[in-house]
């Protein structure tokens, strides 16, 4: 294949393939959230109608949120949350449920701080992290770092490490989670300025 055409067809790649896969990723959700309770409105309306099973979900859980936030409803979900705390398999989905959704929910302002690179796992190799906090031991401060892994950045380590030997990147929370998911494919332009020229 010729070198203009290649470049062509890759530059074709970049625009539809991120278009195509948000369609898909958008008509699953779509799909799997109407076909929740739209089976159920359409036997009680008598048709079937796209789209209203999604709407009933929504508001089924709109709801639940708004009777989670007073204070019966609170009550009502730690005495459900102890129980299931009693049935081994079922605690563990609800747990991993939970956690999954309220780290998607909360902004990354709360979850991450500063982006940060530090010497892990070994000396002379740099992870890319995020500071989730700080804390002090022994009159020395030191910062939670989550290093997550790709492709998946909610798995990853949790490290406790000196303040001093930190490298604080002026990189965007946005920026580093673009490449990190990418495995270093795209690259913000902060760093980009910083490549040495490659050798002819």
């Amino acid at each position: 294949m010729p070198g203009h055409l290649r470049a062509t067809f890759v530059t074709g790649l970049v625009v539809t393939v991120p278009i195509v896969a948000t369609f898909l990723a958008l008509r699953f959700l779509f799909r799997a959230l109407d076909g929740l309770l739209g089976p159920t409105v359409t036997a009680l309306t008598g048709h079937a109608l796209p789209g209203l099973g999604l709407l009933a979900t929504l508001a089924i859980v709109l709801a639940a949120g708004l009777g989670a936030r007073s204070f019966v409803g609170r009550r009502l979900v730690h005495t459900g949350e102890r129980l299931i705390d009693q049935v081994p398999v079922v605690r563990s989905v609800y747990k991993a449920s939970r956690d999954i959704v309220e780290t998607a929910t909360l902004s990354k302002r709360q979850v991450f701080r500063e982006v940060v690179m530090l010497e892990y796992p070994r000396p002379g190799l740099y992870s890319y992290g995020f500071v989730t906090g700080y804390t002090s031991r022994e009159q020395q401060r030191l910062a939670h770092v989550f290093i997550p892994g790709p492709p998946v950045p909610t798995t990853g380590h949790l490290v406790a490490a000196p303040v001093e030997e930190l490298v604080y990147l002026d990189m965007a929370v946005e920026d580093a989670l673009k490449l990190i998911l990418s495995g270093g494919m795209v690259t913000p332009a902060s760093l980009r300025e910083r490549e040495p020229a490659s050798p002819d």
